[in-house]
């Protein structure tokens, strides 16, 4: 499928620049095939989670620590 080359290569390119800066890069990509596992997966049905906030928060985590051993 289409999405898994563009995940595929923007991954790849995300790691090097994680390598190139030595910081941390979070990559959050929601691979759907339906407009409803979108919305689960975003969080906007009764039963779906919102990974983006996991993403956020991983982020943030991830900065702080960062920051840490500097």
């Amino acid at each position: 499928m289409h999405f898994e080359y563009i995940a595929d290569a923007v991954s790849h390119g995300l790691m090097r620049l994680q390598d190139e800066i030595n910081t941390p890069v979070i990559f959050g990509l929601l691979t759907c095939l339906t407009e409803e596992q979108a919305l689960a997966r975003a969080g906007l049905t009764p039963t779906g989670h919102n990974h983006g906030s996991d993403w956020g928060a991983a982020a943030v985590e991830m900065g702080f620590k960062h920051k840490s051993t500097k």
